[in-house]
């Protein structure tokens, strides 16, 4: 189970909200919402997740604007 606090809920609710209507969002909002849905059984966070989480989400932008 992911528990995500109030403001974090408010993040991603509105983060999808955008991609699902093809609205502008910030890609940090993206990267935030990697880490906070990681696996909660991590103990220690590897000093890469950041740069892991960014590309992973650059990535996923990167397919969604892709034509069909």
């Amino acid at each position: 189970m992911i528990v995500l606090t109030d403001e974090q809920a408010i993040v991603v609710n509105r983060l999808l909200t955008c991609i699902l209507l093809n609205e502008t969002y910030r890609l940090s909002d993206v990267e935030d919402a990697l880490v906070w849905t990681a696996p909660e059984n991590r103990q220690i966070l590897c000093p890469f997740d950041s740069l892991w989480s960014r590309n992973l989400a650059e990535e996923i932008v990167r397919l969604i604007r892709q034509p069909g």
